[in-house]
């Protein structure tokens, strides 16, 4: 969604992030991972009945609007309304985002966050649901139990939705 460079992408999306992590962090749920001191991964998500998050604060959002510029804030704001219509109804767990740094990916920190968030789900008992434009990670997310129900072009962009179902209850397992 964001023309230019990797460095033009990187700032726009540090402005997108410390724009929708304070009301993600108010109603929603966050995982780190770190190496050390640095930040090697995280997971955002909203639990049921938590998504969407509310909307950022007004200056937050003219922060990000300065941050961003106004040609890729509209297509970000239409890449939203494409998705909140596609969105999964019912009570649903929702990953927003799992990211990992580039020096530590492959050595399981976004498997381990998202272990850690499946467990969560799985006591609950709903179904997860999220979407994805990257087909790396459609084997990733499949070996979770997520499978792909729809996809959509946003901006010529391919976009997987992908839902996992909900756990059995222990109760209701056979024995």
């Amino acid at each position: 969604m964001i023309r230019g460079d990797a460095e033009r992408r990187l700032r726009s999306n540090l402005h997108g992030m410390r724009v929708q992590l304070p009301p993600a962090a108010r109603s929603g749920l966050l995982l780190e991972a770190r190496h050390g001191e640095a930040l090697a991964g995280a997971l955002v998500s909203a639990p049921p009945f938590h998504w969407p998050f509310e909307p950022p604060r007004l200056g937050a959002r003219l922060r990000y609007l300065m941050g961003q510029g106004l040609r890729v804030a509209r297509r970000w704001g239409q890449v939203a309304e494409v998705l909140h219509a596609e969105h999964e109804l019912g009570p649903h767990w929702y990953l927003a985002t799992l990211g990992v740094d580039p020096e530590c990916q492959g050595q399981g920190v976004g498997s381990a966050l998202l272990r850690h968030w499946l467990g969560l789900v799985d006591e609950d008992g709903r179904p997860a649901y999220l979407e994805t434009d990257d087909p790396r990670n459609l084997p990733f997310y499949g070996r979770a139990g997520f499978a792909t129900t729809r996809e959509v072009r946003i901006f010529g962009v391919k976009v997987w939705l992908m839902a996992r179902p909900g756990a059995q209850p222990e109760a209701a397992r056979p024995a």
